[in-house]
């Protein structure tokens, strides 16, 4: 009987971390029929719901397939099953799996429980960590995507390799065209939002702010002095403008956990 229900647990993990079609089919039959899956928040009931759930991909299955999954382990009439998870910008840190089953050794019950990260408390500066993201994200091949609004009202998408944290509570751009439509833009809306994305950690930032171009010498040779040689090389006379923008809000999940920025408007 033990042997049977560790298979069958065995199974479900496989299916659940993998979402393989093959995986699926294996764990069909060690499902009872009317089998019932509880996750905490919400419930799925019957052979063919629950199948569906661990089948293909869904938001945690890139995650799950990175856990350390420990063997199943007999515990009274249930299975149960432990996983941690590495550093990941999903928030997942582990899952507990505890499986029922019937008289034919089909599960017919599993109660999932996730433990996630907390959510971050509100700061008013750019953590130290994030500069790092963001200070890195050309060199890494995830350069910063800028959003910003045209003098027609039209949105536009930019992406911006020289983009850096210019203080704890700005980023700066160095824009080589110093009469380009996101200059002339700002004048007339200087709301921003700036994306950072990279799948592969599964770390996600999202940027608020407001941008103004700044003429003093000293701003505008801090800021070329701090972007990457290779986006310098692009403007070596240093005719571009200095894009200073002032961050009301950040948002993100990242390997180090969430990030909360908010700042008056």
């Amino acid at each position: 009987m033990a042997n049977k229900r560790i298979e069958a647990a065995e199974a479900y993990v496989k299916a659940l971390k993998s979402g393989e079609g093959s995986a699926s089919e294996r764990v069909s039959g060690q499902l009872a029929a009317d089998v019932t899956l509880s996750t905490g928040q919400a419930e799925f009931k019957g052979h063919d719901a629950v199948l569906k759930r661990i089948t293909g991909q869904w938001p945690n299955t890139p995650i799950y397939q990175y856990g350390g999954w420990a063997d199943p382990v007999v515990e009274g009439e249930q299975v149960k099953v432990h996983a941690d998870f590495p550093p990941m910008g999903g928030g997942v840190l582990a899952i507990d799996l505890a499986f029922g089953f019937n008289a034919q050794d089909q599960i017919n019950r599993v109660e999932q429980k996730l433990t996630t990260a907390a959510r971050p408390e509100p700061t008013d500066t750019i953590p130290d960590f994030v500069r790092g993201i963001v200070n890195t994200a050309l060199p890494n091949g995830t350069p910063m995507c800028v959003a910003y609004t045209d003098e027609s009202g039209q949105p536009v998408l930019s992406m911006r390799g020289s983009t850096t944290v210019f203080s704890d509570h700005q980023l700066g751009i160095w824009v080589r065209n110093p009469e380009g439509g996101m200059v002339k833009s700002l004048q007339a809306n200087p709301r921003m939002s700036l994306l950072y994305r990279d799948s592969r950690n599964r770390t996600t930032l999202i940027f608020e702010g407001r941008g103004h171009i700044e003429t003093g010498e000293e701003t505008r040779n801090r800021l070329y002095t701090m972007i990457h040689e290779v986006e310098a090389n692009h403007d070596p006379d240093r005719k571009g403008a200095a894009l200073i923008i002032d961050i009301t809000r950040l948002q993100g999940n990242t390997p180090r956990g969430g990030v909360r920025v908010e700042r008056p408007a």
